[in-house]
């Protein structure tokens, strides 16, 4: 081969070599590039974690039967059982105690307003308020529970828990009502099973407790006697009087208020809505608005008959079983009273609205209450239920309907 040819033979073995290291110089570039993003995003802060809630516990409040001396211990249980959520940031009890402690208000002068509460959470900082109310029924414990948006002041989320249960198992009850707090908050936590009366099963979680729909129920004929306010009243055809066909409501009992004939009752969030029944009032006030009405508190056999009519039977609405398309009751899980007449199918022979479920109702005969309410068994439901209770005690089950002398 000459000396030409062998020089371009080289030159091109030089050419391929050179190529080939410009190539090794671009793979390692990128290469470098790459490794450098890869550092780059590892040293990148993790995304947010979801932001948490802060909720205050209000301090529990005992009624009727139930030892006051438990409030604060069944507060801090609860607060605790809060505390266990990684969704949220529960208010310390300190800092709530110092705060209500410089608005001058103790454990036994607490405020009952959602309005008042509300102001609460706002000096600690709280997204949501939880208002507990604890209540003692024969051998029940019933826990309801609401959580009151502190920037809106609405209703967030409530709910109850019961059980037939010792104060030595009233944990149980608090660790119920706090996994159902955080379930609402996100989490999947089983609910405890709590203590329940012989032949009483709790509605299981998750399940529909309510029926197909009834037949169209009958129409009756409503009366508005002279003299008379308040809501419309039917007429009890085989006994010669009349009867309110809705319990009182908040709107009826307020525009006796207004008018100077009652005093104002209690309010809380969960039973204030205008076309509920009124709670929170003794017999004497059930009695004062009455009058105030033109109308009177029946009697308690008018209150029987109204409810059972002249056949017998053993339900408002006939001998069927009851359901939650007849009467509202416990095992409806709705955690408070329902508008009046909501539940039309379970009306009475007459027309009256709600004898069986809702709210028992006070009559004339002294520290007498007729019927059952939203807090019962369906086993309660019958026309036949009747409870002595103190004739000043007020509670959230206790309602009233009035009755008239007279004919169409």
């Amino acid at each position: 081969m000459s000396y030409i040819g062998k020089r371009n033979v080289v030159g091109q073995t030089f050419l391929s070599a050179s190529r080939i290291v410009d190539s090794m110089k671009m793979i390692l570039k990128r290469l470098s590039l790459a490794l450098a993003a890869l550092a780059f995003m590892a040293q990148a802060p993790p995304a947010a974690p979801p932001a948490k809630t802060s909720v205050a516990v209000y301090p529990l409040k005992a009624v009727g039967a139930v030892e006051k001396s438990l409030a604060a211990t069944l507060t801090s249980l609860l607060t605790n059982e809060l505390t266990k959520s990684p969704n949220l940031i529960v208010i310390k009890e300190s800092m709530l105690e110092e705060v209500m402690k410089r608005q001058a208000m103790n454990m036994s002068d607490l405020c009952d307003s959602t309005m008042c509460q509300v102001e609460i959470g706002k000096l600690v900082q709280a997204q949501k308020m939880m208002v507990v109310e604890l209540s003692k029924l024969g051998s029940r414990y019933l826990m309801t529970f609401d959580l009151v948006d502190v920037k809106t002041s609405a209703m967030d989320y409530s709910d109850r828990v019961e059980c037939a249960c010792t104060e030595d198992q009233l944990d149980l009850l608090v660790a119920a009502a706090g996994v159902k707090v955080r379930n609402h908050f996100g989490e999947s936590v089983p609910i405890p099973q709590l203590p329940q009366a012989a032949g009483v099963q709790p509605t299981p979680q998750g399940a529909q407790a309510f029926l197909p729909a009834q037949p169209s129920p009958k129409t009756f004929q409503e009366f508005h006697p002279p003299g008379t306010k308040g809501g419309p009243m039917v007429f009890v055809s085989d006994f010669k009087f009349y009867i309110d066909k809705y319990e009182v409501t908040n709107q009826d009992f307020q525009e006796c208020v207004a008018g100077g004939g009652c005093k104002k009752t209690k309010k809380t969030s969960r039973f204030d809505a205008p076309n509920q029944p009124v709670v929170y009032v003794n017999q004497e006030e059930a009695r004062t608005y009455c009058q105030w009405a033109g109308k009177r508190l029946p009697k308690e056999q008018e209150w029987q008959e109204a409810a059972q009519g002249a056949d017998g039977r053993e339900y408002p609405w006939g001998n069927s079983a009851p359901n939650c398309n007849l009467a509202h009751n416990n095992a409806c899980e709705i955690g408070r009273t329902l508008p009046v007449g909501s539940k039309p199918a379970g009306a009475s022979p007459y027309g009256a609205m709600d004898m069986a479920g809702n709210v028992m109702e006070w009559v004339e005969e002294k520290d007498i209450l007729r019927g059952s309410s939203w807090v019962d068994d369906p086993a309660a439901l019958r026309v036949s239920d009747r409870n002595a209770e103190f004739a000043g005690v007020r509670f959230n089950c206790f309602g009233f309907r009035c009755a008239r002398d007279g004919s169409p």
